[in-house]
């Protein structure tokens, strides 16, 4: 199936249209899987199921995914995958990540490729992050999605201070964030760099007064600038 074929077969509620991974974020997954060699994936966080259905596509393989909370989501993400047709490729664990993640690392579960987007507060994406690290194969990759949250922010901002077994990878994607895991932890017990940073409390700020409910001419200019300087999305 391909991802045009995906998009006219799903269902997201066009309330909840805003916060789903958008399809152009879902293209990049799958373009970036497909360069990859039959690559194990792992999703933490189902929501209505599109980026699933794109990595099934990409991969043609066995793929897994947590989440708790799908009656809340009126289960739309299962019938979106059964109507697919990726029923037999989706492994649907439904629980809560750290629950799920630990018994994975004791089984000794191993993956090429990991989707953060659960939990979004600070304390649930660093435990994801510190069991899919776990997880992880050699040259493996973490996404993190909905950068521009504070929490998102935050663990980025660690992994970048303090794992230098990871490298930040250059996308052209602005709500997303990509790792490559290139080597092994060689920290001692006594290591830390601090990672909070100005720059980041600033740019959420920024980020929250822009789509804030506030109006005025100087916020009007502002997003105006955003729209002519958007860099343009590739496929």
């Amino acid at each position: 199936m391909t991802t045009k074929q995906i998009e006219e077969t799903i269902t997201i509620p066009f309330e909840d249209a805003t916060t789903a991974v958008r399809a152009s974020e879902a293209q990049f997954i799958h373009d970036f899987l497909q360069q990859l060699e039959a690559p194990s994936t792992l999703e933490i966080g189902f929501g209505y199921g599109r980026s699933a259905c794109y990595i099934m596509a990409a991969t043609g393989g066995k793929h897994t995914v947590m989440d708790p909370f799908q009656d809340h989501y009126n289960r739309q993400a299962l019938r979106n995958v059964e109507a697919c047709g990726f029923g037999e490729n989706l492994n649907f664990i439904e629980d809560f990540s750290h629950h799920v993640l630990p018994e994975m690392v004791k089984q000794g579960k191993k993956f090429d490729f990991i989707f953060i987007d659960g939990d979004h507060k600070f304390d649930g994406i660093f435990v994801d992050f510190y069991y899919a690290d776990m997880l992880l194969k050699p040259n493996g990759f973490v996404l993190f999605h909905d950068t521009w949250m504070r929490s998102t922010q935050l663990v980025m901002s660690f992994v970048e201070k303090n794992r230098l077994d990871y490298r930040k990878m250059m996308i052209n994607q602005n709500n997303m964030s990509l790792f490559q895991k290139v080597g092994e932890d060689t920290r001692n017990g006594m290591h830390f760099r601090e990672f909070f940073t100005l720059r980041r409390i600033f740019k959420h700020a920024l980020i929250q007064w822009i789509w804030g409910p506030s109006k005025g001419p100087v916020k009007s200019f502002v997003l105006f600038l955003k729209e002519k300087i958007r860099p343009t999305a590739k496929r």
